[in-house]
């Protein structure tokens, strides 16, 4: 018999728990789901709780009814949606339902069966692409593209866009206008992985701002942009060229997950995380690179989206570049930044 020390709130004290299996019943639907629980037991005075690697019991007996009934489990449901790269959002407006649905049954809410039977539907690459056909202009134009992109893309090759000109609007040319680099989608996807990884809290507005600062200030360090990308100014500072298409090439090839969450403000929005292959990526940076990007993570890390937004707003990188015109490379030199030498 295994024991833990464990408080009691019965006996507010610490008690040597031991563990045992029980089964209870849980009525889902009219139905009865039998679940063997383990659970740790005071032996003073029968207080129980249930493992907490077992998870919530309630979530795990709908999950057993679910596949009693050949119900879509809700991981199962998220990650249909996931494959796509559709937020919750995107995916409800695709199948004429409310957000808050596919909230509720990615969150472990049981859904009908002909619910079930469309969820079910969209696993099938066919039904997908006839469903974006018909229902795809309701959507944004980015996720729209992200849907696309991802039922383009075949194991072992990059999506087709990419290699029929997508990289137009990027330079090709090694000159000043690239900070001295020809754009490189692999190192710009290992620069976006790194920080995925090594920055708490990746938002897009916060990610392009990151992007911006490393690559000028590469350049201001080495005389050579990190990436060769060329930055917009825009409305909530600089933007990559092109990042509609770069965001849906990062999720194809599974660089980066983005996810739809909820903020303690109340507003939704996405996160940026590292992807499946994400640290395949990495080794398309040096030692120099990492530096640059170590400073840029230690002195803008901690930001808000909206904090690194206004500071991007300041420079004169910005503020000297007309609205949409590409921002030069040049004022890298006037940045209030400088990596150390």
């Amino acid at each position: 018999m295994t024991e833990r020390s464990m408080y009691c709130p019965r006996c507010e004290c610490d008690r040597a728990f031991r563990s045992e299996e029980r089964t209870e019943g849980y009525n889902v639907r009219g139905v009865t789901v039998a679940m063997t629980l383990p659970v740790w037991v005071c032996p003073e005075c029968g207080e129980s709780v249930v493992d907490e690697a077992f998870g919530d019991p309630v979530e795990r007996a709908m999950d057993a009814y679910r596949e009693q009934s050949g119900l879509l489990t809700s991981s199962e449901i998220r990650r249909i949606r996931d494959q796509w790269g559709l937020s919750q959002v995107a995916f409800a407006t695709l199948l004429g339902m409310s957000p808050a649905t596919i909230n509720r049954y990615e969150q472990g809410s049981l859904q009908q069966e002909k619910e079930d039977e469309l969820l079910r539907a969209c696993d099938n690459e066919e039904f997908m692409r006839d469903l974006l056909r018909r229902r795809g202009a309701l959507l944004s134009e980015r996720q729209r593209q992200t849907a696309e992109a991802k039922l383009e893309r075949r194991p072992g090759t990059r999506m087709a866009y990419w290699e029929t000109g997508f990289s137009e609007s990027m330079p090709v040319e090694v000159s000043k206008r690239s900070g001295f680099r020809a754009f490189d989608y692999d190192r710009y996807a290992a620069v976006v992985a790194w920080l995925c990884k090594n920055v708490q809290v990746v938002t897009q507005t916060k990610l392009y701002k990151l992007l911006f600062y490393s690559d000028f200030l590469c350049f201001r360090a080495t005389s050579r942009s990190l990436t060769g990308a060329l930055y917009r100014q825009m409305a909530y500072g600089p933007v990559p060229v092109g990042f509609n298409g770069l965001r849906a090439q990062l999720e194809a090839d599974d660089v980066v997950a983005i996810n739809e969450v909820a903020f303690q403000n109340g507003n939704t929005g996405e996160l940026f995380r590292p992807g499946g292959r994400a640290e395949m990526t990495l080794s398309k940076l040096g030692d120099e690179d990492i530096r640059v990007l170590v400073f840029v993570r230690d002195k803008l890390g901690d930001l808000t989206p909206s904090a690194i937004s206004d500071r991007s707003h300041a420079e004169s990188a910005w503020k000297d570049t007309l609205p949409k015109d590409v921002i030069s490379y040049e004022k890298a030199m006037e940045l209030s930044l400088q990596v150390p030498t």
